[in-house]
């Protein structure tokens, strides 16, 4: 088995689609939270997961949507005509 560099694995990240991406982020911010609040916090095993739920589904909603946001603008923008604008075209 190769070893994947970053590089790639951001590549793959980005052809994911915004739902996919959504969902691979939020696992990762619940991994990495509740690590953080069982081994440096010492909180409870219960109380870490339930705070690192909470945590990762606002991350989960806000990433979504502002996801979905940019997407459309750059549809939007590509999806423009290009070059100059009606009163520049005889200059």
């Amino acid at each position: 088995m190769s070893s994947m560099n970053p590089g790639d694995l951001l590549i793959r990240f980005r052809r994911m689609p915004p739902i996919q991406q959504t969902a691979v982020g939020g696992l990762i911010l619940f991994i990495v939270y509740m690590s953080y609040a069982i081994f440096v916090i010492r909180q409870e095993p219960m109380e870490a997961v339930g705070e690192s739920m909470y945590n990762s589904i606002i991350f989960m909603v806000v990433f979504y949507f502002a996801t979905v946001i940019i997407m459309r603008k750059k549809v939007s923008n590509e999806s423009q005509v290009r070059g100059p604008k009606k009163g520049l075209r005889g200059k």
